[in-house]
């Protein structure tokens, strides 16, 4: 090709037409590019030489700026300079003065090129794939223009087999609990405590042949390469062919570094390196929920009023290296979150953590305003990671503004109150300061209780909006109904509270009112607001006075007068009880309805809206009196004189006026000429003034009228001429006579055997009346005559003004009790009247002690004492056995021996009356019921004499279960005292009736009965004993009692006793870092062989005496060594301890009672012996408790008496003397080679050391006094880090020989005959198993408790909080 070149250059030269060459391609470099890969893309110019198998293409550009080119590809084998094949052509070929050109006619398609299809491809480019030897050779590309040209040369060598290619991960930290592997390319993350395995994998994945594998190692923070496994202790290499793994154990400190696996064939060689590295990502502790005070962890949240300083604490106990921590704000936990700075407000104080690990960084936010209140955290970050707390949030507990009125107007804040009369009515609520901002919740509790969740919808809305910044909630009410009213609260709350505010939507009272008139019957409830007639035998009902409408309901009071008019004054307790309670309904209950409990009562409701009255009338019907001169009675009347007759009433309420009628039925007034009215309350008298033939004779009538019905009665009035009609003189009958004689109309009381007199005598009768008698029986109405009863006498005689005069004399028994009639006749007319004949009631009084089982009923008669277990059931029955006419029984009741008794009360009592016998039935009493109930049976002669019946039950005295070691408390509870201790022991009586009595209530130590006993107040049945110094010997047992009539109380009693023995215990644990002597029981106890120790065993409550020691090993009694210092102290001595004085040793106290208390220690003996280890270095070696020994810090055997051994199998071995280096000269040297030989292998210095001294390699020669002038010299470096974190290692330097005058670096042979600085030197840090924290104590507990243990994958917790895992026993 030269030759070639030179003939064109010379032809050009001589001005013969010739191309001339330009530059038109684009050109690679000229030099080979050796590539490993299967594909290979370059520009022509460039040189390759790849595998076999593998594809070069080769990419061809040009720039022409005129004309149309033309484009050929050859390829020349080697050693030739003509083509083998045209690969292509396209565009014109007139460049024809290349004789190899001509006559070359080749396709513009695909050529095959050394067996292969040469290929073009888009792109300009030209591959040939699947490249072997056969494809070797020049590559030209030749570009012609017109007569002018360009070409370009490519050489391609494919390369039988490959080089070795690597696997390499992508760079990634690799982290693990303990045991870890991967790839090359990784970064392993570990702990450097020995406990760590790491594996790593080297594959040759493309080598042909497959390389072979090499590892070396690179210390950290060293520039030496080393073999592997070599000296790096625990490394240990699988496999060399292809694959091959490096296992690196027990990793420590000198186990950091680069790991770096060599691949090697014929064809070249790989590296690729792995990365062992001691490193963790950050992580901040945090704290949860609401912090306690104004410092705490980030993390937790922290209410403020503002004003106050925050602390807030980001502490990371991870990161290695320390991370940096930074801090962000945002008003939204959302975000987004800004970052914070000190200054202003706001001071970050940052620091390294706890033993150098991690980083602490301290928020503080002066003077805390609300425009602070937000979400804070913190993000820690170093090259292993980033953390980012949770955050704490900043703010404060709602307040509710509150309104404090009645609002009239329908709008107000939540708190007042709204009269629901506006109509539309709507409620504010508005936090004033809370910050994150306040939901609302709205709720109404009706007037029932019935609690209802308001939401939008019906009558309500609730809208929520923001005003001033802060959120408000407002609720409105559009036309409020009954069914809106209620109690409306809305609660208002974020994550430090909430805060409930009220109001009230109401209405006025309303009492229920009209006229309505209402018969009463006995017993009966009624709404208040009407007319109530008792005219019926009524003793008792009850009116209830109810707020109709009102919301609240109203509060009731009763207020009474007797006229509608009069003055109002309290409800008299004679009639009637009022119970008024604070709201509706308010009652009045009438239980003794007599004329002075007739009139008005006004039930009064009223609450904050408005009042009501309603009014009540308690009445009767109207009745007249009956008797002589009474309206009803008939009159015989002459002309010219003058009659009375009077109209009064007996009954009824409210009085009416009464209103006169005469003979022709008109109204008689007092201005009616020959009348005389004279008018009274509930009273008047007619008087006919000298009557008149035919006018002032017929019938005459009095009526009178209430609201409860009219009354109407007559009499008739007529003349007498020859013959008047008889008037029988009749007496009242409130008259009661006793004496046994008395007038018709009056009634008798008498008893069985008494004789009664009636006398009836006819006052107006002309002529003389015959008289008929007759008895109406009790219970029936007929009127039997009685005129031939020979049980009766009947006289009739005239008198001396010729009137008939009758009396009627019969002896008293029980077929005479009743009423008798007398009745007057004559041919004038009749009259007639009635006498009772009776006597008062009489119940009978039995009296006799019973008893009730629990669930069990029983009918006994009035006057018992009677014993009923709760929920028995009694019927009392009160039998009136004298009683004539008719009774009434009347019971009442008391619970109070000196109280009054008062009507029954309400539940689960029943009265009824079956003719002679009442009963009351008591149904399942409780001790509510216990009391006395009073029968009383009535008539019109009287009443029966009081009969109580005792109900009850024995007393009961409450006690209590518990232990009390204060010496006071109540009956029932277990005392443990010391002797002379004071003692006070309660006791109340809390049930039983009647109340026992105070004199009879004791307590008794074993049966004795004390003193000092005393009634704590008297009104409250509690009784204490109390001693000052109570003496007891071990144990006694207090009892308290009563008793009343139905038998003795519950006897609940205390056992009071010496308190046990209490041992004082220690708590220390034991390790190989406390090795102690002496200790008080409870603690454990670490001794070295051969060591005496004692323990002692103190009981802490000295004041109970005689004490009684025991000790036991593993067990079994100890019968030496026990000394007793006094009564309170105890000490165990072993002299001399070795390992089969290990174990558990234990103190049993014992009181003289009896009462024992034991404590333990547990001893560990360790023996310790010096040893030498795998790699000749001297050790310690321990064991606990004769068991197997392990690696202890080598300090406790230096801390013993015990002799080192030489420990290394290490020899120096040496070279012959080399000669003088320079003779002439007086620093001439003399070398040999000083190395360590172990067992025939190589190793540093420091083993051999440890045997003898290292002899010189270097000695001086040559003529003293003789000046050298060499300026070489030995520079050392400064030393590194030691190559392990504890045990034994080593420091290393460079050291290298420098030329004095330009201070580089020369060979080592300019420097020999100087001696040469040591390159290493033995140095230690730490025990390799020193069992210490890194961590501060209280941060391990916290990580513990995170990780749930001491074995986090992520993090070696046993590393960093050795001791803390071993006092959890982790």
């Amino acid at each position: 090709m030269k030759k070639l070149f030179l003939l064109i250059t010379t032809l050009h030269l001589l001005g013969i037409n010739c191309q001339i060459r330009r530059d038109y391609i684009i050109k690679g470099n000229d030099s080979f590019d050796e590539s490993d890969v299967r594909y290979y893309e370059f520009n022509f110019g460039s040189n390759w030489r790849g595998p076999e198998g593998s594809e070069g293409c080769m990419k061809f550009e040009y720039e022409i700026q005129f004309g149309e080119p033309g484009e050929t590809f050859f390829f020349i084998p080697p050693g030739e300079t003509t083509p083998l094949e045209i690969i292509f052509q396209t565009g014109p070929r007139d460049f024809n003065e290349l004789p190899y050109i001509f006559d070359l006619e080749r396709p513009q398609t695909d050529a095959r090129v050394c067996d292969q299809v040469v290929k073009k491809i888009p792109g300009n480019i030209i591959c040939v794939p699947q490249g072997n030897s056969a494809c070797n050779g020049m590559y030209r590309y030749l570009v012609t223009v017109g007569s002018d040209y360009d070409e370009a040369f490519s050489n391609i060598e494919f390369i039988g087999g490959l080089a070795p290619q690597l696997i390499v991960d992508a760079a990634v930290n690799v982290e693990g609990s303990n045991s870890f592997s991967g790839r090359l390319g990784a970064t392993f993350q570990v702990e450097t405590n020995g406990a760590d395995t790491v594996r790593i994998d080297a594959t040759d994945f493309q080598g042909e042949p497959r390389g072979n594998i090499e590892w070396r190692f690179i210390a950290q923070g060293t520039s030496n390469e080393i073999s592997l496994p070599g000296s790096l202790v625990g490394a240990t290499v699988t496999g060399s062919q292809e694959d091959s793994s490096l296992t690196v154990s027990g990793i420590t400190t000198v186990h950091l570094g680069e790991y770096i696996a060599i691949a090697t064939n014929e064809h070249g060689s790989d590296r690729a390196s792995a990365f062992i590295t001691r490193g963790v990502g950050p992580f901040i502790i945090e704290e949860s929920g609401q912090a306690s005070s104004n410092s705490f962890r980030v993390g937790a949240d922290r209410a403020v009023a503002g004003g106050e300083e925050i602390e807030i604490r980001a502490e990371d106990r991870l990161s290695d290296p320390s991370s940096t921590i930074t801090w962000s704000y945002s008003r939204s936990e959302s975000g987004p979150y800004s970052a914070i700075s000190s200054g202003g407000s706001y001071r970050i104080d940052s620091s390294v953590g706890a033993d150098n690990v991690g980083r602490d960084s301290l928020l503080r936010i002066i003077n805390v305003q609300p425009d602070q209140f937000g979400y804070y955290r913190a993000e820690a970050v170093n090259e292993f990671g980033t953390h980012t707390s949770t955050t704490s949030l900043i703010g404060r507990q709602p307040t509710l503004a509150l309104g404090a009125g009645l609002v009239a107007g329908g709008s107000g804040e939540i708190g007042n109150t709204f009269d629901s009369a506006s109509g539309t009515i709507t409620i504010r609520a508005f936090d004033i300061n809370g910050f994150p901002d306040s939901t609302y919740t709205w709720q109404r509790t009706s007037p029932t209780g019935t609690v209802q969740q308001i939401t939008t919808g019906g009558r309500y809305r609730i809208t929520n909006s923001v005003s001033g910044g802060r959120p408000v909630s407002t609720l409105t009410i559009t036309g409020v109904t009954v069914n809106e009213l209620g109690t409306y609260t809305v609660e208002a709350s974020n994550v430090f509270g909430d805060v409930v505010g009220e109001s009230l939507v109401g209405t006025g009272s309303t009492c229920s009112s009209g006229s309505d008139i209402v018969r009463v019957i006995n017993q009966g409830q009624y709404e208040s607001g009407s007319y109530f007639d008792t005219t019926t035998n009524v003793n008792r009902f009850t009116i209830i006075a109810s707020d109709q409408s009102g919301v609240p309901h109203g509060t009731s009071s009763f207020s009474y007068s007797r006229t509608p008019t009069g003055s109002r004054s309290a409800v008299d307790t004679a009639y009637a009880i009022t119970a008024t309670p604070i709201g509706a309904p308010g009652t009045i209950e009438f239980f003794n309805l007599v004329d002075g409990a007739y009139g008005y009562y006004y039930a009064q409701l009223a609450n904050q809206f408005g009042d009501s009255e309603c009014s009540n009338l308690v009445g009767a019907q109207l009745v007249f009196r009956t008797g002589s001169g009474q309206i009803g009675q008939n009159y015989q009347l002459r002309a010219g004189d003058s009659l009375s007759i009077s109209a009064q009433f007996s009954d009824g309420f409210p009085v009416g006026e009464i209103i006169w009628r005469g003979p022709n039925g008109q109204i008689i007034t007092p201005t009616t000429p020959g009348y005389t009215i004279g008018q009274g309350l509930g009273s008047s008298i007619l008087v006919i003034n000298s009557a008149r033939d035919g006018t002032d004779y017929g019938q005459y009538t009095a009526s009178s009228s209430n609201v409860f019905g009219q009354v109407t009665r007559s009499s008739t009035v007529s003349q007498t001429m020859d013959t008047v009609a008889p008037t029988i003189d009749a007496g009242s009958s409130d008259t009661v006579n006793t004496g046994g004689t008395g007038r018709i109309g009056e009634s008798f009381q008498a008893s069985s055997g008494e004789t009664v007199t009636i006398r009836a005598n006819d006052i107006t009768g002309v002529e003389a009346s015959d008289f008929r008698w007759c008895r109406i029986a009790p219970d029936e109405t007929q009127c039997q005559d009685i005129t031939n009863n020979p049980a009766y006498t009947i006289s009739t005689v005239q008198n001396p003004s010729g009137l008939s005069d009758s009396t009627l004399t019969f002896q008293v028994g029980a077929d005479t009790y009743g009423t008798y009639r007398a009745e007057a006749m004559n041919s004038a007319g009749t009259d007639a009247a009635i006498s009772q004949v009776g006597q008062p009631p009489r119940v009978i009084d039995r009296f006799n002690l019973i008893t009730i089982s629990a669930g069990s009923s029983r009918t006994v008669p009035v006057g018992a004492q009677i014993g009923v277990a709760e929920s028995g059931s009694v019927t009392l029955t009160a039998t009136d056995v004298d009683g004539q006419p008719g009774r009434q029984f009347v019971w009442t009741y008391r619970n109070d021996p000196d109280g009054p008794f008062l009507p029954l009360p309400a539940n689960r009592i029943t009265e009824s009356v079956d003719g002679n016998v009442g009963s009351l039935i008591i149904n399942s009493i409780d001790r509510s019921q216990y009391g006395e109930y009073r029968v009383i049976a009535t008539n019109q002669f009287g009443e029966s004499t009081p009969v109580t019946t005792v109900v009850g039950g024995p007393p009961i005295i409450r006690f209590s279960s518990g232990v009390e070691t204060d010496g006071e408390g109540e009956i029932g509870n277990n005392f443990i005292i010391p002797s002379n201790r004071r003692l006070r022991i309660t006791a109340c009586i809390i049930g039983g009736y009647p109340p026992a009595d105070p004199d009879d209530f004791r307590f008794e130590e074993e049966g004795s009965e004390l003193e000092s006993v005393q009634q704590l107040p008297p009104n409250d049945n509690c009784f204490i004993y109390e001693e000052g110094e109570f003496e007891i010997i071990c144990s006694t047992t207090i009892t308290a009692r009563t008793e009343n009539t139905f038998g003795s109380s519950n006897q609940p009693s205390s056992e009071i006793t010496f308190p046990s023995p209490l041992i004082v215990t220690g708590s220390s644990t034991c390790n190989q870092g406390n090795i102690v002597t002496s200790v008080q029981i409870g603690s454990d106890l670490c001794i070295n062989s051969q060591t005496s120790f004692d323990i002692t065993c103190s009981v802490e409550n000295v004041q109970i005496p005689a004490f009684s020691y025991e000790w036991r090993f593993n067990g079994n009694p100890i019968t030496t060594g026990v000394t007793q210092d006094s009564a309170a102290m105890s000490i165990l001595s072993i002299s001399a301890g070795s390992v089969d004085d290990s174990g558990r040793y234990t103190c049993t106290v014992q009181s003289v009672c009896g009462n024992t208390d034991t404590a333990s220690t547990d001893v560990d003996v360790f023996e310790y012996m010096y040893v030498c280890n795998q790699n000749d270095l001297i050790a310690c070696s321990g064991s606990r408790n004769g068991r197997s020994f392990v690696t202890v810090s080598i300090s406790i055997c230096d801390g013993l008496p015990l002799e080192r051994p030489v420990c290394s199998r290490c020899n120096w071995e040496m070279s012959q003397w080399s000669v003088c280096s320079d003779p002439d000269c007086h620093r001439g040297r003399r070398t040999r080679t000083v190395q360590c030989n172990c067992e025939g292998e190589i190793t540093v210095d420091t083993r051999c050391l440890l045997r003898s001294p290292r002899p010189d390699g270097i000695l001086k020669c040559g003529p003293a006094g003789v000046r050298c002038n060499r300026p070489f010299t030995w520079k050392a470096y400064q030393f590194g880090t030691c190559s392990r974190t504890c045990g034994d290692s080593i420091r290393s330097r460079k050291v290298e020989c420098v030329s004095t005058i330009t201070g580089n670096g020369v060979s080592d042979s300019e420097c020999f005959a100087l001696s040469k600085p040591s390159e290493t030197i033995s140095c230690f840090t730490q025990p390799c198993d020193s069992c210490v924290n890194r961590l501060s104590d209280s941060d391990c507990r916290i990580f513990i408790d995170i990780v749930e243990g001491c074995n986090y994958p992520a993090f070696n917790v046993r590393y960093e909080c050795c001791q803390t895992c071993s006092d959890m026993g982790l």
